[in-house]
């Protein structure tokens, strides 16, 4: 099987998972469980019908608007559906796993990416990275990065983990610990952390620098075209995980590009 049909199929399974991140993201949010109960639009409390339920498709199919009470429906949702879609299949592209432990270390990253676009949407939404996905997380990532290094016996590599998590997280928790909060959240300092876990040390600073420079991009756009205001908070959340996925995926071509045009390798 081709590269592309890796891709393809892999991005279709991500369509499905970003439906039920939507969901998830939702009812973590009203503080019901995600294994019980039927989807239900959340103005008029309709129980939804398979045919409400096929990621994209049915969004365009009802222009955007609940089947049942014709109140819009929010843009996530699509958007969510797409986004999953498209870095799943990506993931395939790039990461190309063959053999089994490739796909098990694959298999890590989804889940790890499918926890980290929940914390995404929900901190956009609601200004918070909830622990209830945070701590998972970090379990998880952890789990991968002993794999990884029990898989190419590769302590060293292992140790760099480490020492990026303290660093990314503690240098959070000193921005946080100065601005009393008002710069970064505990969420952001234990995403940091994650973030460090998952991408050692080279590709955590990628990953952070990608963070604030769009993060400064985004917020001084917003501010020119008066959707926000200079006191007005913009959640953090949303671009370190995109500085994440970036690093994770190219990281280490973009480092190993850069030592290289610089003489160091």
């Amino acid at each position: 099987m081709t590269v592309a049909w890796y891709a393809c199929i892999v991005a279709l399974y991500g369509l499905f998972i970003g439906s039920a991140i939507n969901a998830y993201v939702w009812r973590l949010y009203v503080g019901k469980s995600w294994v019980k109960g039927r989807s239900m639009c959340p103005d008029c409390k309709h129980p939804l019908a398979g045919k409400d339920l096929v990621p994209v498709v049915s969004w365009l199919w009802l222009q955007g608007r609940c089947r049942y009470c014709k109140q819009r429906i929010h843009w996530q949702y699509p958007v969510v559906e797409t986004l999953t879609a498209g870095l799943f299949g990506l993931s395939a592209a790039v990461l190309m796993p063959v053999g089994l432990h490739a796909w098990i270390g694959f298999a890590f990253w989804l889940v790890i990416l499918t926890l980290l676009l929940v914390m995404a949407v929900y901190d956009l939404r609601w200004m918070i990275l909830p622990d209830k996905v945070m701590y998972p997380t970090i379990v998880i990532t952890a789990g991968y990065v002993m794999y990884e290094a029990v898989i190419t016996h590769s302590w060293l590599v292992l140790r760099g983990s480490v020492y990026a998590a303290v660093l990314a997280g503690g240098m959070f928790f000193f921005i946080a610990a100065v601005s009393r909060g008002r710069a970064m959240g505990g969420g952001d300092i234990k995403l940091a952390f994650m973030m460090g876990l998952l991408l050692g040390l080279k590709a955590t600073a990628l990953a952070l620098l990608i963070a604030f420079n769009t993060a400064a991009i985004v917020g001084i756009m917003l501010i020119v075209f008066k959707l926000k205001r200079r006191r007005d908070h913009i959640p953090f959340g949303p671009f370190l995980v995109a500085g994440t996925v970036f690093a994770f995926l190219y990281g280490a071509s973009i480092v190993k590009w850069y030592l290289k045009m610089n003489g160091i390798s």
